[in-house]
């Protein structure tokens, strides 16, 4: 845990050197560091050697994969790491509108599931935050803090199958939109201060079996409906 630790204040360090000109950030590019810093911890835990292969001790006999005790470490390496890292949202796109900026941030819950919120600043009083708190977000988002300078405008996740790719948030009209996967997945009417269209959970909302099926409902449910509105 100590190594951890460490590893996450260098993390948030060299978030904070970098913060002064913030580009759009995928969520491959948090997945990268996240993978860079399990090979680390799996080394420095003895899970793996030099040469990133497995250690004898953690080895399944004439196979090459993890016995028991190397499947309870690894969990134990990958959940911890998940906690240090995702305890914050953190930031993917921002974009101005008029007064107000936007900005788009990424999480993830649990072992696997993704989770997206869009928040509102005053335009100037955003200062470039990579990162913020979800519990902050979401004592905002239930009217539970009145002294934080921004507004929850919508969230949304994916679990079992996702849309994590060409994520991205746009304005068309007065719309603001989110799109993940190709989809559209949320309309805010920007000049009324209102979601017009969002599910937090597609794959709940479609009782999809798989990602092709989740899709097929978004499309018709969600995308189709916004394209039309912002046409």
């Amino acid at each position: 845990m100590k190594r951890i630790f460490i590893f996450s204040m260098l993390f948030l360090i060299s978030f904070i050197t970098n913060s002064q000109n913030l580009k759009y950030r995928s969520v491959d590019y948090y997945f990268s560091i996240l993978k860079k810093a399990e090979i680390k911890e799996s080394q420095d835990r003895g899970l793996l050697d030099g040469n990133l292969n497995i250690a004898k001790k953690y080895k399944k006999k004439a196979e090459n994969g993890l016995n028991q005790a190397g499947q309870d470490l690894y969990l134990n390496i990958k959940m911890n790491l998940l906690k240090t890292y995702f305890k914050d949202y953190l930031y993917q796109q921002h974009i101005n509108y008029k007064n107000e900026t936007y900005v788009l941030y990424f999480s993830m819950a649990g072992f696997d599931d993704t989770e997206w919120c869009i928040l509102k600043w005053k335009r100037g009083k955003w200062k470039n935050l990579e990162r913020i708190d979800k519990q902050l977000v979401e004592n905002v988002r239930n009217k539970k803090d009145e002294s934080a300078n921004f507004n929850f405008v919508c969230f949304n996740y994916d679990e079992g199958p996702k849309n994590i790719d060409g994520i991205k948030i746009f304005v068309k009209k007065h719309y603001l939109i989110m799109q993940r996967g190709g989809l559209y997945h949320s309309l805010i009417d920007l000049e009324r201060d209102k979601i017009l269209i969002n599910e937090e959970s597609p794959m709940h909302a479609s009782n999809s079996k798989n990602k092709t099926e989740m899709n097929i409902w978004i499309k018709k449910n969600l995308h189709d409906k916004i394209d039309k509105i912002i046409q």
